[in-house]
């Protein structure tokens, strides 16, 4: 735009010296030219602005949900970055709009949590990252990483009065007894939540010889930091294992299915070989 416009500035000067000889007349016949020839290529130069955007708007609104919310994320994200992770309205409602075409954004999840959280909405910023989580693959970096933010988030928006958590009792039994088992053995207990993916919520290993027998998840048992809480939804696991927490052939295996802590009344575990 500021080329065209010098341009038009000496062509103006030039007509207008080319026409010098017609005196004040011919000088101002030349100026008078000069500018109704600027402004109509600048009234041209915009209106081809005003098509072009509207042409790229209008493909924008062709395309299914999903890739229109992926295009305007990405966009957002970029601004995003560019002013240094700083957000003004205008931009959350970006992201914003882009949950209402498609929930599962991925980076539209990712950015609103950011925002949250450095506003000190730690409670909105694990929500975000929750709903983001379960998009993303396991065992993934991103999934560790994401998990971590959902669990400092989750320690930020907790009260202090709850940071002593709860305890839940489980009585394990097996179904049938084992016939033996060794020194490399192992029973492990978890309280995983149900409503992420990433590491356990709690989680105690134990002696065989407990079995029959009550444990007790509680504070000390805390993964992450944060102890269990009154309210949460859970799913409580318990493995017996030569081959570590991640199990193995010939593990026994015992699942409460979903759960609320503080809830349900007595919980009970009957453990029973995997079936392969």
């Amino acid at each position: 735009m500021i080329w065209m416009l010098g341009f038009s500035c000496l062509c103006i000067a030039a007509l207008a010296w080319a026409l010098r000889g017609f005196g004040r007349r011919g000088i101002g016949a030349g100026v008078l030219i000069g500018l109704l020839a600027m402004g109509g290529t600048v009234s041209l130069y915009w209106n081809l602005g005003a098509y072009e955007m509207a042409q790229s708007t209008e493909a924008l609104n062709a395309l299914p949900a999903e890739e229109r919310a992926f295009v305007i994320a990405q966009a957002a994200q970029e601004e995003f970055i560019a002013r240094n992770r700083v957000a003004d309205q205008e931009l959350v409602n970006l992201f914003q709009l882009v949950l209402t075409l498609d929930p599962k954004q991925v980076t539209a999840l990712g950015s609103l949590g950011i925002i949250a959280f450095e506003a000190g909405e730690y409670g909105l910023a694990a929500d975000y990252w929750r709903r983001m989580l379960v998009q993303l693959p396991p065992e993934s970096d991103q999934a560790r990483a994401i998990a971590g933010g959902v669990a400092r988030a989750e320690r930020l928006a907790a009260p202090e009065t709850s940071a002593s958590g709860v305890e839940l009792a489980v009585t394990l039994r097996f179904g049938e007894m084992p016939d033996a088992w060794t020194a490399d053995h192992q029973l492990f207990v978890f309280a995983r939540s149900v409503e992420s993916a990433g590491p356990p919520l709690a989680a105690k290993r134990i002696s065989p010889a407990a079995v029959p027998g009550q444990i007790v998840l509680g504070p000390s048992d805390a993964v992450m930091g944060k102890p269990l809480a009154a309210g949460q939804r859970v799913e409580i696991v318990a493995r017996l294992t030569t081959h570590g927490p991640a199990g193995g052939d010939g593990d026994w295996f015992a699942s409460s299915g979903e759960i609320t802590v503080g809830s349900n009344g007595a919980l009970e575990l009957v453990l029973t070989p995997v079936k392969l």
